[in-house]
């Protein structure tokens, strides 16, 4: 038994040996501390109340908003069909930031890629709509129909720090060009 227990006691001590030798043989040659910090984007809504609406009702209404981007870069506009399906026959969005114009369409483009410096950007909104002549029976109060996140394809608009425009044509896009 005394074997046995010796035996183990030589192991161990081999072992912590072993790991202690492993140990002062390897060394790091660097290391690294990062934190991924994501783009802010911050607004200011602008508030689109139709009322009560009824069937082949037509309709125009503008609102401003503002946009914050911390970051330079690639950011798309999108338009969130599914608020609007169903009820409409036609909603388009336009919309007029930093001496540029696109539009948005329920039943064409719904989304918009531009490149923006950081900075706050005044924006123009204005939605002209039909109601279509069957709409669904809906009743929706304070929901986002409009959004904008952080990416996207590159190749549409730039905006440069001071107004100035660069176009970037995409072969499946019309620019409309505000000449100020």
């Amino acid at each position: 038994m005394n074997k046995l227990i010796l035996l183990g006691i030589v192991l161990s001590t081999l072992m912590i040996g072993g790991v202690v030798v492993g140990e002062e043989i390897s060394g790091a040659l660097g290391t690294i501390s990062y934190n991924v910090v994501s783009p802010s984007i911050q607004t200011t809504l602008a508030s689109f109340n139709l009322g009560n609406i009824t069937a082949g009702q037509k309709g125009t209404l503008t609102e401003n908003s503002t946009l914050t981007v911390s970051t330079n870069g690639t950011y798309t506009v999108e338009l969130k069909e599914d608020v609007l399906e169903g009820v409409f026959s036609e909603f388009n969005v336009t919309i007029h930031m930093a001496n540029y114009t696109f539009t948005l369409s329920l039943h064409g483009k719904d989304q918009y890629t531009l490149y923006l410096n950081k900075g706050t950007y005044v924006v123009n909104i204005k939605i002209s709509y039909i109601v279509s002549q069957n709409p669904e029976p809906k009743s929706v109060s304070n929901i986002p129909f409009l959004i904008v996140k952080y990416g996207g394809e590159q190749g549409q608009v730039q905006v440069t720090d001071h107004g100035k425009k660069k176009h970037h044509k995409d072969d499946n896009e019309d620019s409309n060009e505000n000449d100020d």
